[in-house]
């Protein structure tokens, strides 16, 4: 633990930000971290809380996944996604819209869910789930509400909580479990966490990026088991290095989870 903590604090030096690590395993047993409460903006690592709560609402019946929604125009905003540039009527069923808000983090996908569902019942279920530091308030490219100082909240503790719920099927159906499991396995965003890993690794994982600010955090199933790893940083000058600060200490993780380490 000592050499990967020197490991981590010589890569922050070259990259000066605030930062975050957890690292669990998949009993929930903390075995490296941190500042692991620290209170971050959540960037896009707020929808996996969003994708939870519809899941908990279809497995409660509220909710059907194959019922269809076509965004309207105030959840059609730019930034990361695909859905800006489809035809504005396109219908698509919820489970769709969750794969897109995950594995493309679009966030016209995301603020379909958000209206579907409600923010209220998003942090609700957060608060249930004892994820204190996790609040929704805003939706994706709300500037206005940035600006007003409503910003979604997350901290790396309290992602590296939710994975662990989904990865025990706790506060969800199993099947339900396992598909926003699949879901997040599904990530088309490899560049933090993933980047310096081999390919054939599986990892249900999540990234968020605003300026100055750079998250990841998942699932790495590895031959000794699931392992969780969130590794979180705002206050970066630019973001590019805060892309290879988060993927340099993935690797560094990964390694010293593989020599047990930690």
């Amino acid at each position: 633990m000592k050499h990967l903590h020197t490991k981590l604090e010589q890569l922050a030096a070259s990259c000066p930000c605030r930062w975050s690590v957890i690292v669990t395993d998949g009993a929930g047993h903390d075995l490296y971290s941190v500042r692991p409460d620290i209170i971050y903006p959540s960037a896009s690592m707020i929808k996996v809380p969003i994708l939870f709560e519809i899941l908990r609402q279809a497995a409660a019946g509220t909710v059907c996944l194959q019922e269809t929604l076509s965004p309207s125009a105030s959840c059609r905003v730019g930034g990361a996604g695909i859905l800006k540039e489809l035809n504005p009527s396109l219908p698509l069923n919820i489970r769709d819209l969750c794969v897109l808000m995950i594995s493309l983090s679009d966030n016209t996908a995301t603020n379909t869910l958000i209206e579907r569902v409600g923010m209220a019942a998003v942090n609700q279920t957060m608060s249930d789930l004892g994820l204190t530091h996790t609040r929704l308030q805003r939706r994706m490219m709300d500037f206005a509400a940035a600006a007003a100082g409503l910003q979604n909240e997350t901290s790396a503790a309290d992602m590296a909580k939710m994975y662990h719920l989904l990865l025990h099927a706790q506060g969800l159906p199993p099947s339900y479990a396992a598909l926003a499991l699949n879901i997040l396995k599904s990530q088309q965003v490899r560049d933090k966490i993933p980047f310096y890993l081999p390919e054939s690794l599986s990892l249900a994982h999540k990234t968020g990026t605003l300026d100055g600010v750079e998250h990841d955090g998942g699932i790495l199933y590895l031959p000794a088991g699931p392992f969780i790893v969130c590794i979180f940083a705002d206050g970066l000058q630019n973001n590019a290095h805060g892309l290879q600060l988060i993927a340099q200490m993935g690797r560094a993780i990964y390694d010293a989870l593989l020599q047990e380490e930690i």
